[in-house]
């Protein structure tokens, strides 16, 4: 059976008068413009992969595709900071239902950014866990609400060790009030999505705002 492509939100991904008149504004701010960010959220965009659970679209990964396909078409700093967000929403299907609802039930729209490599550390503590680091990369940061990173799990001053012998690794989505955003993003292209470095000590992430970096999981019930 083929998916059923959602044409009124590939409608929706007309704004591209908007994308393309303010791409020079971008390029010279090194983040994306308000007005591109607005026309994108206005839309619905960024919501296309948030369950309906939590007041999102849900849409089928052809169409996402076909959307981000159009809007890169009119800015690829635009294409970049849309699909870059919901890169986040879609794993945020492994976390505990307390975490999702954390992060999306007061805003379907919510921004996530975030740097992947190098993991950062995480020390546990009751509760969760304790991270520390710096890490490239955090396209969209200076937009975003939530920062989702990866973390090596230590033991003292050494990586924990999985059963098969490698560090144990977390994926944490840390508030943008605990981090720091280090003005870094200075390049010759995509200057617009304001992939800037983050930085964070001993922020303290609850074990919901967490999942282990593994294979195998259990997706929660908000699961698109």
């Amino acid at each position: 059976m083929k998916p059923q492509l959602n044409t009124e939100l590939i409608d929706a991904a007309q704004i591209a008068p908007i994308l393309r008149d303010h791409s020079d504004e971008a390029e010279r701010d090194r983040r994306l413009s308000k007005p591109a960010l607005d026309a994108l959220l206005g839309a619905g965009l960024f919501r296309m992969f948030t369950p309906r659970s939590l007041g999102g679209l849900e849409v089928d990964p052809i169409t996402c595709a076909r959307v981000i396909e159009e809007v890169s078409r009119a800015d690829s700093v635009a294409g970049w900071s849309l699909q870059n967000p919901l890169s986040w929403v879609f794993v945020c299907s492994r976390l505990p239902d307390g975490g999702a609802e954390e992060l999306f039930a007061r805003n379907a729209d919510v921004l996530i950014a975030g740097p992947f490599h190098p993991p950062m550390k995480a020390v546990p503590v009751d509760g969760g866990y304790h991270v520390t680091g710096r890490s490239p990369l955090a396209s969209n940061c200076r937009d975003a609400t939530w920062i989702g990173a990866s973390a090596m799990v230590m033991d003292g001053d050494k990586p924990r060790m999985t059963e098969s012998s490698a560090p144990e690794v977390v994926v944490v989505f840390l508030s943008i009030d605990d981090c720091k955003i280090l003005d870094t993003w200075y390049v010759m292209g995509m200057r617009g999505t304001g992939s800037d470095d983050i930085a964070v000590t001993d922020a303290f992430v609850p074990r919901v705002r967490t999942f282990p970096l593994a294979a195998d999981f259990e997706p929660g019930s908000h699961s698109a």
